[in-house]
């Protein structure tokens, strides 16, 4: 503690307080980042970006549709995709696209995905495309795939991105180019989902989407060699999922939009990284996936967050690798329709390489059981089921007012109690620098002076020196106007039986 005088009747007291071992709530911790430097295309992968190759990529595709294209996103809101299929149309090119249902659009996926200006600019494109395409929806649809001439010329992209300017330009987001059998694997699956799992269908912009019926007529494709699909009749996707994590010897590399705490593919993610797999997690940073996340990093995986993820990828160090539409959630793995691919060959060393660069370029780290001392600069801390940004600095000064000393001759108090750390967020600092002001008791107004008695009974009494004096409360003080007063006023204090010294009106 160190005090100095600020003043004859007041002394300013500091105190530091040590917060480093503090115990804080779980954390998202800014990080350094290094900047993205690699295009966005790359052999046969497209990661999404500003000059949006993984878009041109999906027009170009289309723009070489000769016979049909079909296409799934959870919903489609991107001005040059709807142009190249308007263009494939009156080419004569027959353009399916699947789509989730409209009840289900506006009340998925938050966090600005697909806020009122997306969900216009979806509804306004069936205006526009209606007649010249055909839709079909459910709410379960959720693959994100775009497939060209599948029986004569078969190519196509699967995508981890919804078809909307935000995904292919904002996100993070996959897209790998498919070879001509994985073209006709999806397309076995486009195709069953379109005349077998549709619950409606746009065929003229004038009608609203009119209920339908399975054809009952395409079976449901039997399992594939790279295709891996979750329907109502297959979760491959998951199988696949835990078969690579199980796999697994030495590292996990794993990317998803959504989490959920209970599902058993997080469990096996946590399980392995107990069992000292290096295990790296990717996620956005979403209330509703923190007790996920937080029990993989509990379990020991490194977990980092970004603003706008929305990739859902696997890669482990045996060089396999699954890229799909499917967030670790039951939604997805249990349930819907949602398409990945299996890769083993360059791609998925490509897949590698873009995770690695996010996280690199990752602005966030997961600590679940962070000290104050070991954090600075800005944090996300997890507080009642709510994230709350608040920053961590080296030292804060926190005024806590002034006190009354109990007498004028001892001018001194102990610190007074800091404010709630509820009510005080800035107080998150490794030292607290407490400052607090002690001032000398002064006289109370309308007190009434006690005269020294007189020697004889007829003569008027005299003042002490200093003077004593009854405050209204009923106490007896020695009044003092100088600090050279002081040791005169102890022995008047001592002789009246006074309570305490004060300061009279107009000391020095």
């Amino acid at each position: 503690m160190t005090t100095r005088n600020s003043a004859t009747w007041q002394k300013r007291f500091v105190e530091t307080i040590d917060q480093r071992n503090r115990e804080l709530p779980p954390a998202w911790v800014s990080m350094p980042s290094v900047a993205n430097a690699r295009g966005e295309q790359g052999q046969a992968v497209f990661e999404s970006g500003r000059s949006r190759q993984m878009a041109n990529a999906v027009i170009s595709l289309l723009s070489q549709a000769r016979e049909k294209a079909v296409m799934s996103s959870f919903l489609l809101a991107d001005k040059g995709v709807e142009d190249a299929i308007l263009e494939a149309a009156k080419r004569g090119v027959r353009v399916y696209v699947l789509l989730a249902s409209e009840a289900r659009l506006g009340r998925e996926e938050g966090e600005g995905e697909f806020d009122k200006r997306v969900l216009d600019q979806h509804k306004a494109m069936l205006t526009r495309l209606g007649g010249h395409a055909l839709f079909r929806s459910a709410p379960h649809f959720h693959a994100k795939v775009v497939v060209i001439d599948p029986e004569t010329r078969p190519a196509g992209l699967l995508l981890t991105a919804n078809l909307t300017t935000e995904a292919l330009e904002r996100n993070e987001e996959l897209a790998v180019n498919l070879n001509a059998s994985e073209v006709i694997e999806v397309t076995g699956y486009l195709k069953w989902a379109m005349w077998e799992a549709a619950e409606h269908e746009l065929i003229d912009p004038k009608d609203r989407f009119k209920a339908t019926r399975p054809l009952g007529k395409v079976l449901h494709p039997d399992p594939g060699k790279q295709i891996v699909a979750t329907t109502a009749k297959a979760n491959a996707i998951q199988e696949e999922a835990l078969r690579l994590i199980d796999g697994a010897r030495s590292r996990i590399v794993v990317s998803s939009f959504g989490w959920d705490e209970d599902h058993a593919v997080v469990k096996r993610l946590c399980t392995r990284a107990r069992e000292g797999l290096d295990v790296t997690v990717l996620a956005r940073i979403r209330p509703s996936s923190m007790p996920a996340l937080l029990a993989l990093a509990k379990a020991g995986a490194t977990v980092l967050g970004f603003r706008w993820l929305h990739a859902k990828a696997i890669w482990t160090e045996s060089g396999q690798s699954l890229v799909m539409s499917a967030n670790l959630q039951s939604d997805g793995l249990d349930h819907g329709f949602e398409l990945g691919l299996r890769l083993s060959d360059g791609r998925s060393r490509e897949i590698l390489e873009r995770l690695e660069g996010w996280c690199a370029a990752a602005p966030w780290r997961l600590e679940p059981k962070p000290l104050l001392g070991a954090l600075l600069g800005k944090v996300k801390l997890w507080k009642q089921q709510q994230l709350v940004d608040d920053e961590i600095l080296t030292s804060v000064d926190v005024d806590l007012g002034a006190v009354t000393a109990e007498s004028a001759a001892a001018i001194e108090a102990g610190r007074p109690r800091r404010p709630a750390e509820t009510a005080s967020p800035s107080t998150l600092a490794h030292d607290l620098r407490c400052v607090w002001l002690v001032a000398a008791p002064s006289l109370a107004a309308k007190a009434k002076e006690k005269l020294r008695p007189a020697a004889e009974k007829d003569q008027p009494g005299a003042s002490y020196q200093p003077a004593v004096f009854r405050e209204p409360s009923g106490r007896l003080v020695v009044a003092v106007r100088s600090v050279a007063e002081l040791d005169q006023a102890r022995m008047v204090m001592g002789e009246v039986g006074a309570a305490t010294i004060v300061v009279a009106e107009g000391a020095n």
